[in-house]
């Protein structure tokens, strides 16, 4: 499994921009996205992802296990890409190809992520490190 950290700084601030970003990216070719987060925080997310990208649809819902991109307050039982909105959450314990770790620039929500680092590389996953500036 692929763990890749995105870590925010310089210019970029929002962990909700970077998410939208990367479900762009990933959407058609990835079609079992979740997306694990804060009920206000997936709420704003939602309302995000009918704007971001521009021009395209992308097929999600809040609580909705048959939405090709889920948005959930825990990590469902396996997706093949997950993304992780909150740092303080547990670490998911279901099996996943792909998880990009959203890194905000608080430094107290860094302290969460780098156990989460130690556990990802206990659990024998291939660690990436982003830098967004």
């Amino acid at each position: 499994m692929r763990v890749d950290f995105y870590e925010m700084a310089g210019r970029v601030q929002d962990p909700l921009e970077v998410a939208a970003v990367l479900v762009g990216k990933a959407w058609p070719e990835t079609r079992d996205i979740a997306v694990v987060g804060a009920a206000p925080q997936l709420a704003e997310f939602d309302d995000r992802l009918w704007k971001v990208p521009s021009g395209r649809f992308l097929p999600h819902g809040i609580g909705d296990e048959l939405a090709p991109i889920r948005l959930l307050e825990s990590a469902p039982a396996s997706a093949a890409l997950l993304i992780n909105l909150d740092p303080a959450g547990p670490m998911p314990e279901g099996r996943f190809e792909r998880v990009l770790e959203i890194v905000p620039p608080e430094e107290s929500a860094r302290a969460h992520l780098r156990e989460r680092w130690k556990a990802w590389t206990s659990a024998g996953a291939e660690l990436h490190h982003h830098k967004l500036k």
